[in-house]
């Protein structure tokens, strides 16, 4: 993370009146405090889309001065800003900005929604996180970017390696905590075979599948320049994950995207889909390195 050189944020304006809407503010001061401490170039994106997706729209009348104004405010935050304006998708254009002008991280603003029950990612946040090449920080338009409790999954793919890294990055520049989460169970050949075993003999099979999970994740641990909190729960891991998040409240959400299963450009992954139209949480999503952009 420390490293990233390159960043876009999307920033989305009323038709009308030209005005951000307060999850795009937030990205921006999000990118702007990431880039006060790498010296990243932050590069403000808006695609001037109809919302029905009919095509190209005009800028409202006071749009320029709008976008100024956010740059100023990113400057004002520490980062070097530019401002650009695309005719395209907002989703495409964010992709494309990270394919053709190699932007390490996109950043966006997540929907704002009081409750729970209700889809916590619009519909050009999913095809983003679904298409886009490059990491994905969606940023809760209520956090003050104080990222004082990091909580990073992991399933040891080869994904989580960046993850970490940068997980364990965000908390050390905040001075917050780490805290590791791994969900295992027993393989699904191992859960088959339990009808033949006998109670003794499962336990057995069982204490034995957590201690290798535990010792997978204290090597991850022990690789780190920060001292983490470790979670390690038996289950599926989507339910682990929202179930831990309700309990810890973390400022941040950090998971590898398409770490298991998963159609490049369909969809996120088996288990960050299920996670990621829950969680209230800003939301960093990470691709494998054989991730293969459909926008390509």
């Amino acid at each position: 993370m420390e490293t990233i050189q390159k960043i876009v944020a999307g920033i989305g304006l009323h038709p009308r009146t030209g005005v951000p809407d307060v999850g795009s503010v937030r990205a921006a001061r999000q990118a702007a405090w990431l880039a006060s401490r790498t010296g990243a170039h932050v590069t403000l994106l808006h695609a001037a889309w109809a919302e029905d997706g009919s095509g190209p729209v005009e800028l409202a009348s006071k749009a320029t001065e709008e976008l100024e104004e956010l740059r100023e405010l990113v400057e004002a935050d520490g980062a070097k800003a530019a401002i650009r304006i695309a005719e395209d998708y907002p989703w495409l254009a964010l992709c494309r900005a990270a394919i053709e002008d190699g932007a390490e991280l996109v950043l966006a603003g997540k929907r704002s929604v009081p409750d729970r029950g209700r889809r916590q990612v619009g519909s050009t946040a999913v095809k983003l996180l679904r298409k886009c090449p490059a990491p994905v920080w969606l940023v809760n338009p209520e956090h003050d970017l104080h990222h004082r409790h990091v909580l990073a999954c992991t399933d040891f793919s080869p994904v989580t390696d960046d993850l970490l890294s940068a997980s364990a990055w965000l908390a050390a520049q905040s001075s917050g905590e780490l805290h590791l989460l791994h969900a295992w169970n027993l393989t699904w050949a191992e859960q088959r075979a339990a009808a033949d075993l006998s109670e003794d003999d499962y336990a057995l099979r069982v204490d034995e599948a957590r201690t290798r999970a535990l010792a997978s994740l204290e090597r991850q641990a022990d690789a780190l320049d920060v001292d983490p909190t470790l979670h390690l729960e038996r289950g599926d891991p989507h339910v682990q994950i929202l179930e831990k998040v309700e309990q810890e409240r973390p400022d941040v959400l950090v998971m590898g995207s398409l770490s298991r299963g998963g159609r490049p450009g369909f969809d996120v992954g088996t288990i960050a889909e299920r996670v990621l139209p829950q969680a209230e949480e800003s939301i960093l999503c990470f691709k494998p390195k054989d991730f293969v952009c459909p926008v390509s």
